[in-house]
Parts: structure tokens; C-alpha cells; sequence
């Protein structure tokens, strides 16, 4: 927010401008020390409302770094007169207050949205190592059985052959025809 100062309309200034301009002497020394202390405060709080992202008012800049007195702002002399009273907070602060607030709110909403999807996908990934160990096993089972089923064969073949080697054996030689 900028103000127009009745000494020279054609300048705008921010209020921390504004306040030195009107309160040092022509060779740029404050006209009480107790003056720069305020204008420095100025200067942290515009630094810290713009960090945050909720600019102050001059109004509320004013209040907060020269105090308050009834009927006027301080450093605008009789001037500009309080659009609200100084105990409440402007609607501009308080429209601030609840967009903040909201925005907190959905912020912790999706902080507990996202956390839950991360329990989610590791329980998910929990599940797909139990059964990736599950299917290896079942891999390994049916390894050993595929190599029983196989010694198994080999025997039984070998048998078979020689079972055929020897049933074939005796009937080549077959023993004496009597016909």
C-alpha cells in the first residue's frame, strides 16, 4: 500500500519511506533516535508480513510498530483516520486470517491423505514381498518334486528297459520249441 504525503502529492511512498521522510532532518539524521528504533521495526515487520505472504496495512503497520492512540494512526498525524477500530483486526486481516486457516486446514488434510498412502503402498509393498518369498518357495517346491518326479522316471525307465531286456532275452532264447 502506498500513501500520497500532502507535502509533495506526485510521490508515493510505503509507509516505512514515508515515516523517515517525515521524520529526519534535512541532513538525513533521525529527529529523535527513538525514531529510527521505529523505523527499523517497520522495516522488519514489511519484511517479515512479505516472507509470509500477508501484507500489512499502513493502518496496521503503524499500529504495530508505533502503537495505537484513540482517533488517529500514529505517523499520519490528524490525517488518516482508523477504517476500523484498533482492538479488531481489519476485514482485509481477517479475510487473511481464514484464507490461512483454510489453507492450513486442507494443507493438514492432505498431510494425513498423504501419509495414509504411504502406509497404504507399504503395507501394498509388505504383501508383494510375502508373496514374491511365497512364490519362490513354491518355485523351489516345485523344483525338488520336478527332480523326485524325474529320479523317479529314470529309475522306473531303467527298470523297464531292463525288464524288457531281460523278458526279451529269454524269448530269443526262449527255451526249446516242441513242435
Amino acid at each position: 500500500m502506498t500513501i500520497q504525503p500532502e507535502f509533495n502529492g506526485s510521490e508515493n511512498l510505503e509507509f516505512p519511506e514515508f515515516y523517515k521522510k517525515t521524520h529526519t532532518k534535512k541532513n538525513k539524521e533521525w529527529i529523535d533516535p527513538i525514531c529510527a528504533v521505529k523505523h527499523s521495526k517497520m522495516l522488519s515487520l514489511r519484511e517479515e508480513s512479505s516472507q509470509s505472504g500477508m501484507q500489512l496495512t499502513s493502518e496496521e503497520m503503524s499500529r504495530q510498530a508505533l502503537g495505537k492512540r484513540k482517533r488517529y494512526i500514529l505517523g499520519f498525524g490528524d490525517g488518516p483516520k482508523l477504517s476500523s477500530s484498533s482492538s479488531t483486526p481489519s476485514r482485509v486481516s481477517q479475510d487473511h486470517v481464514g484464507e490461512l486457516q483454510k489453507l492450513k486446514t486442507e494443507m493438514e488434510e492432505m498431510k494425513m491423505e498423504r501419509e495414509e498412502l504411504r502406509r497404504q503402498l507399504e503395507q501394498e509393498r509388505r504383501e508383494r514381498e510375502e508373496e514374491k518369498k511365497e512364490r519362490e518357495e513354491e518355485q523351489k517346491q516345485i523344483a525338488y518334486l520336478t527332480s523326485l518326479v524325474t529320479e523317479f522316471l529314470k529309475e522306473k525307465t531303467q527298470t523297464h528297459k531292463s525288464s524288457i531286456h531281460h523278458d526279451g532275452a529269454m524269448y530269443s532264447t526262449g527255451g526249446t520249441n516242441t513242435r
